[in-house]
């Protein structure tokens, strides 16, 4: 399998139908429906059946692995950063020190064409390491269904890759190749950002132009889409996006990844639209499958919560809603606190507060702070299981 043979990118692209807009207006949401693109299933005709080959997650390692993510306060690649006193980058040092970390996957599904026969289809993506000793992350469309990946790194060699584990819900998914030393990028904080701040893609775009940087800006924040029948909030993106850059980096002006890249809506009159898993939540599911190969019991504390400003000025998370019975409603929490912090983390987002909680099990008991009118509360919230 060569990367530099593949026709053509990503295997989902994603597509507005305007037919859903009425709906989803009245939900305040922006319809997204992915479209298989796989140009070699479209060469060997629409009638032909696909059958994803079953690629089980390899178990996790019995040793704490060296790839156990965090919201780092200095980039990974520090030493080689000549970052001005600010601390920002210039858009070439972004570039020259991130894209080593970068990788283009490729990907075969084993699958039928019109005539019955079972051949290997190939397709690609796109995806960043996040330890020196070869985990990657991606996009779980990038990978579902594979029966062989490679991933090329930005000086052209290439590994096969072993799939650790992935989670159908957030679409996210981690890889491991059997390399150390190498370069690898850092979570930054997405509850940090700023509609209007610049932002950078690096990605393999059409499955043949690898480690191709885009520049930006964040358009909006807790964008809510829905894909595939799944609500996602997302951040959203001008930089310029195509099929092949699901899985790859969205990128700070300090060279934190601030998102995983996952959407692009596409079509006639459509531009400029693109979509990322913020890292704030990225960082907590990737933990839970580096550790468990999977996300297991997903925490929960029994609220509805939206990002408001409270009486403070403050960019708040205010509870909307509390669950009867659930562990939010037994330690206290009422409809109209804001949250300020769980588990000793700030959040003023839901992605940021379920990043919080993935980092978290089911059954164990967490400090909340909040803000009650001009009163600010700490209570003990033990985490149910969804």
């Amino acid at each position: 399998m060569n990367l530099n043979e593949i026709n053509e990118g990503a295997r989902y692209a994603y597509s507005f139908n305007p037919q859903d807009a009425k709906q989803e207006r009245r939900a305040s949401r922006t319809g997204v429906k992915i479209a298989a693109l796989m140009l070699a299933c479209l060469m060997l005709g629409a009638a032909g059946g696909f059958l994803g080959a079953y690629l089980s997650p390899a178990p996790p390692s019995a040793e704490t692995p060296a790839a156990l993510v965090q919201l780092a306060p200095e980039p990974s690649l520090a030493e080689q950063l000549t970052a001005s006193a600010s601390g920002k980058l210039t858009l070439q040092e972004i570039a020259a020190n991130c894209n080593p970390a970068v990788v283009a996957i490729a990907i075969e599904v084993t699958g039928r064409n019109a005539f019955g026969q079972v051949v290997n289809l190939p397709s690609a993506g796109s995806g960043f390491l996040i330890s020196a000793d070869g985990y990657i992350v991606t996009n779980n469309h990038v990978i579902e269904g594979a029966s062989a990946i490679k991933v090329q790194m930005s000086d052209g060699k290439s590994y096969d890759a072993e799939v650790v584990g992935a989670d159908t819900y957030t679409d996210l998914a981690v890889l491991k190749i059997n390399v150390s030393g190498l370069k690898h990028l850092t979570f930054g904080d997405s509850d940090g950002i700023r509609v209007g701040d610049q932002t950078a893609a690096i990605g393999n775009p059409l499955g043949q132009l690898a480690n191709t940087f885009t520049v930006g800006y964040i358009s909006a924040l807790h964008r809510e889409i829905n894909i595939d029948g799944i609500p996602r909030t997302m951040l959203q993106t001008d930089a310029a996006l195509n099929s092949g850059n699901s899985g790859g980096p969205l990128l700070n002006d300090h060279g934190y990844v601030i998102g995983v890249v996952a959407a692009k809506s596409s079509g006639s009159g459509v531009e400029g639209l693109g979509f990322a898993i913020p890292s704030n939540l990225a960082a907590g599911i990737v933990n839970q499958i580096i550790e468990h190969g999977s996300v297991t019991g997903r925490p929960y504390m029994g609220i509805s919560a939206q990002t408001r400003v409270n009486n403070l000025g403050q960019r708040s998370l205010q509870v909307s809603g509390v669950e009867a019975g659930g562990g939010a409603e037994k330690a206290g929490i009422r409809e109209g606190d804001y949250i300020l912090e769980v588990d000793g983390t700030a959040v003023s987002s839901r992605e940021g507060l379920l990043g919080v909680l993935y980092r978290l099990k089911a059954g164990d008991t967490v400090k909340v702070k909040l803000q009650r009118g001009q009163q600010t509360l700490t209570l003990d919230v033990t985490l149910g299981s969804t």
